[in-house]
């Protein structure tokens, strides 16, 4: 009909213009997929407070913007699933699974999972001297 706007069209634009977070629907089964993208800049996380939702297949984006080697060193954020890391970080393992991806400049990573647990899950960049930390919210 003309001159109506659907829900989901409606949906579809409020996440476009919500800033860093982007709802793309995957495929004929239209499964919605969130993706947000973090910038790595002047040693900071940008932003530093991601909000992702439980249960919504998710991409998150590291994008590494600096001129030096900056890691992402989740905490518990994947203890309990396993992440499908791609881009041209350098994926390191510790004991029972994934610690940190080491993204070179220009560099990017990004991780493609479902959050299933709420909580705040802090993140770091590890390397010496950096300070760098911020933090993931499920809800």
């Amino acid at each position: 009909m003309p001159g109506r706007i659907s829900a989901s069209a409606v949906s579809l634009l409020f996440f476009a213009l919500s800033g860093w977070t982007t709802l793309m629907v995957s495929g004929a089964d239209l499964i919605p997929e969130e993706m947000v993208t973090v910038i790595i800049e002047a040693r900071r996380f940008t932003p530093d407070r991601t909000v992702l939702h439980q249960g919504l297949k998710t991409t998150l984006v590291f994008k590494n913007r600096d001129a030096e080697l900056h890691t992402v060193m989740p905490f518990e954020l994947f203890a309990r699933m396993s992440p499908t890391v791609s881009g041209n970080g350098a994926l390191e393992f510790e004991g029972e699974g994934f610690k940190r991806v080491i993204i070179p400049p220009d560099g990017t990573a990004e991780f493609h999972f479902t959050p299933t647990e709420p909580g705040e899950y802090r993140y770091v960049c590890d390397m010496p001297g950096h300070e760098m930390k911020a933090v993931i919210v499920v809800e």
